[in-house]
């Protein structure tokens, strides 16, 4: 992969491609919401549906797309991440070392991102993001979770795991072949919100470990096979649900964050209740794919008497 820049661009408040930045608002950030262009995308020059199709349901498992977003829409959301998380402020680094769910309750961790600012409801909709999506999950796949991850210098990783629905207790104990040949029932798209390198714990995956999905609990073995996926901010790595992965230590100088885009089949049962969290007046203005990411007009349950 293409070699990474270690100069870290978190502070930039001028866009390489042309773009006008506001002065900071009253909340301290440099956009609102008034700045988002929900209808405008980039297409990746590496983008092809059927290429990345087979990487990540025959192939390796992961598929890296680059400059899927402008350095605007990045900054827009790497401060909105920030100001959340207050990354800057972080001290406490919580050491993953026994429970499998502890990958959900990392430091620096920010949930519910429909509700921080326009600028995820635009990411989430990204044509290729529902493209994939279709093919790989079906029509009506929806989002199951949405959330950023910021790892601070000197922290340390994630256990290795795989994404819901994929938990260790997924799979019948006295049968676990069973599932080896069902249809994939989660992908990830892995937005990068600063350059992801090794130096600064780049996710690291085992490749074709979806194709026999086991969670990783020999965790040497994990990382004797794994590498790690590299890219610069405005990336999307896309991976399969089922691929053993978890992020790395940051050895690096500077924060490495990456929002965390978790799509699922309709008929699978989100991670997170975005039916509940999601503010009333986000669904009211809610475009057609937004309705479909949210499930709105799904109908099930039903409530029978």
């Amino acid at each position: 992969m293409q070699a990474l820049q270690t100069e870290n661009k978190n502070d930039n408040e001028t866009c390489s491609a042309g773009c006008k930045i506001q002065g900071k608002n009253a909340g301290g950030l440099l956009y609102n919401d008034d700045d988002v262009d929900i209808r405008s995308f980039n297409i990746p020059a590496n983008f092809d549906l059927g290429n990345v199709v087979d990487a990540i349901t025959t192939g390796d498992g992961w598929f890296l797309l680059r400059n899927m977003y402008t350095e605007r829409d990045i900054t827009m959301a790497r401060e909105k991440v920030y100001h959340h998380n207050k990354a800057d402020k972080m001290i406490k680094h919580k050491k993953h070392t026994t429970t499998d769910d502890a990958h959900n309750n990392y430091s620096g961790m920010v949930w519910a991102l429909f509700n921080k600012g326009k600028i995820f409801e635009k990411m989430a909709q990204h044509p290729v993001i529902l493209n994939i999506s279709n093919v790989v999950l079906g029509e009506r796949s929806t989002i199951s979770s949405y959330a950023a991850n910021t790892v601070l210098p000197g922290q340390g990783g994630q256990l290795p795991h795989l994404d819901y629905p994929y938990y260790r207790t997924f799979y019948p104990a006295n049968n676990q072949n069973i599932m080896d040949n069902a249809p994939p029932l989660s992908v990830q798209f892995i937005t990068l919100l600063t350059d992801f390198s090794v130096e600064n714990g780049a996710t690291a995956v085992r490749p074709n470990s979806h194709k026999l999905p086991r969670y990783p609990d020999d965790k040497d073995d994990f990382y004797k096979h794994a590498i790690q996926m590299e890219g610069k901010a405005g990336d999307v790595v896309v991976i399969a649900g089922a691929l053993q992965h978890c992020a790395m230590a940051n050895k690096g100088n500077g924060l490495r964050s990456g929002m965390l885009q978790h799509m699922a089949p309709v008929y699978v049962k989100p991670f997170e209740a975005m039916g509940d969290y999601v503010r009333e007046d986000i669904k009211e203005h809610a475009t057609v794919e937004m309705r479909r990411l949210l499930a709105i007009d799904h109908p099930y349950p039903v409530f029978k008497q």
